[in-house]
């Protein structure tokens, strides 16, 4: 979502909720998204009990975004190339991303090594799929030569699947997509590397 806020010039405070010591399952933060997941969006206009002071996941973000604040949309204007967009989102965003999840790595096993491979073949799954939907409508970007939602949900995977070790050169639509998403000010504004904790 922080690409999704760049690309729309919208600053925002990035809070960091590290996901390896448990601080997503402090009543605080579970108090902003009940599942304990990030991204979690709060919105300081609203008062501080509000029950909408606080917008999780991202597809909601997402639409939040594109309903209340003007700028290039990541949603094209035809309603089928719109749907193709939040098929490609979905893919990604209930398909692939969420059988990551540390909760659900850790159900699958406390071995490291059976983790790795259980990631490694979700992602592969996912990244197949999108390739294969992907192919025929892409151009600079995945809908043409205009950075859409569908960029925005495939770059951050990309980012994951080199993470664990999978070749994108496998998926060489995919391949190039990560390269022009990369490349983009926005996305190179929100990278996950800007982003990193610094050393102790």
């Amino acid at each position: 979502m922080r690409w999704a806020l760049a690309h729309r010039g919208i600053a925002a405070e990035m809070v960091s909720v590290n996901l390896l010591d448990d601080e997503t399952d402090r009543p605080e933060h579970r108090a902003r998204n009940p599942l304990g997941y990030v991204p979690v969006l709060e919105l300081l206009d609203h008062p501080a009990h509000d029950p909408l002071r606080y917008l999780a996941e991202s597809v909601a973000i997402l639409d939040w975004i594109e309903e209340t604040h003007p700028g290039p949309s990541l949603l094209p204007q035809d309603p089928l190339r719109r749907a193709r967009v939040r098929q490609l989102c979905e893919i990604v965003n209930s398909g692939t991303q969420p059988l990551q999840n540390l909760n659900v790595m850790h159900r699958h096993s406390a071995d490291p090594a059976e983790q790795k491979a259980w990631n490694q073949h979700w992602i592969r799954n996912g990244l197949a799929a999108f390739e294969t939907l992907v192919k025929p409508t892409a151009g600079r970007h995945c809908l043409g030569d205009e950075v859409t939602a569908a960029d925005v949900f495939l770059i951050p995977q990309c980012y994951n699947a080199v993470r664990f070790e999978i070749p994108l050169t496998d998926y060489p639509t995919v391949a190039r997509l990560n390269e022009a998403g990369l490349a983009t000010a926005a996305c190179q504004a929100s990278h996950p590397d800007r982003y990193a904790p610094s050393p102790a």
